[in-house]
C-alpha cells in the first residue's frame, strides 16, 4: 500500500492520505508516491487545481515516529545520507512548481510535516475541529523540511516563533485570524466549502489561472525567508546522530501514542 490515494474529476485532481488507521502519518512510502505523481501532474496542464486531503479521523498526524518518513539509508555514505535526510524538503519544493492551484482540505489533527505539506499549497480550507502543531522541539530536532522559511512566509516571523518553539496546538480561530487557514467552516460542512472554491477556481479562465499561480509561487519562492533553508537537510543528520534526540523522542512517542510528528 502507497499511502495514497490519487482520482482525477475533471480539471480536478485529489490526493488522498490513505493510511487511516496510523492517522495518515508520513513515512517514505507516502513521500514517494506523492513525488510520483506530481511529476505525472506536472505534464497535465489541462489539470487545473489539485486538492490534498487525508482519510478518516485526521488530516495527517505528521512525520511516522515509529517507521520513519526517510529511507533507511544504515550503511550509506554521508551524501547519500544528506540526499534522504532533504527529501521531503525537495517534495514541498516540487508542490510548489507545479502549474496547477492547490488547495489543503484540513480537519482533525495536522502535525508537524504535516502541517508544512498544508502551508506549501496555496489555499487552505479548515473545518473548526483542525488542531495544527509543529512539535518538532519537543521530539528533540530542530523544525527542518524549510518549515521555518514556509511558516515565516506564511504567517510572519512572530507567530512561527510561537508555534515552532512552543509547540503547543493552534486552533481553528487563529489560523483563520493569522491566514494560515483562509477558510474555516464547521466540519459538516467542509466538503461543500471545497467544492465551492473549485467551483470559483474553476470559473476563472485556465490562462490567466495558470499565470497567476505561476507567479505567486514565482514570488512566494524569493520571499527572503526562503533562502535559509538550504542547510536544513544537514541541521536534521546531525540532529539524528545525537542521543539526546533518541531519548526524547522515545519520551515523546510514548506520550503521544496515536499521533506523530
Amino acid at each position: 500500500m502507497s499511502g495514497l490515494n490519487v482520482a482525477y474529476e475533471g480539471p480536478v485532481a485529489r490526493f488522498t492520505l490513505s493510511r487511516p488507521e496510523r492517522l495518515n502519518a508520513l513515512n517514505d512510502e507516502v513521500r514517494r508516491s506523492i513525488s510520483e505523481e506530481l511529476s505525472l501532474l506536472e505534464e497535465k496542464p489541462d489539470i487545473r487545481v489539485l486538492v490534498f486531503d487525508g482519510a478518516g479521523k485526521a488530516f495527517s498526524s505528521g512525520a511516522d515516529l515509529k517507521t520513519g518518513a526517510f529511507a533507511h539509508t544504515e550503511g550509506a555514505d554521508w551524501a547519500t545520507r544528506r540526499h534522504h535526510a532533504g527529501s521531503w524538503q525537495r517534495l514541498l519544493d516540487q508542490l510548489g512548481r507545479l502549474p496547477q492551484v492547490t488547495v489543503a482540505r484540513l480537519h482533525g489533527y495536522v502535525i508537524g510535516g504535516a502541517a508544512l505539506l498544508a502551508v506549501a499549497c496555496d489555499i487552505r480550507v479548515a473545518a473548526d475541529d483542525v488542531v495544527v502543531r509543529i512539535p518538532e522541539l519537543a521530539i528533540g530536532i530542530p523544525l527542518t523540511w524549510a518549515g521555518i522559511p514556509l511558516l515565516i512566509r506564511e504567517v510572519g516571523m512572530p507567530l512561527t516563533r510561537d508555534w515552532v518553539m512552543t509547540c503547543r496546538d493552534v486552533h481553528s480561530e487563529e489560523l483563520l485570524r493569522c491566514g494560515f487557514a483562509q477558510r474555516v467552516v464547521a466540519e459538516s460542512r467542509l466538503d461543500d466549502e471545497v467544492s465551492v472554491l473549485l467551483e470559483q477556481l474553476l470559473a476563472v479562465p485556465p490562462g490567466p489561472l495558470a499565470m497567476t499561480r505561476a507567479m505567486t509561487a514565482a514570488l512566494g519562492r524569493c520571499h527572503p525567508a526562503m533562502s535559509a533553508g538550504w542547510a536544513d537537510a544537514d541541521h536534521l543528520q546531525w540532529a539524528f546522530t545525537e542521543a539526546e534526540y533518541r531519548k526524547v523522542a522515545s519520551s515523546y512517542i510514548e506520550k503521544f501514542s496515536g499521533q506523530s510528528g
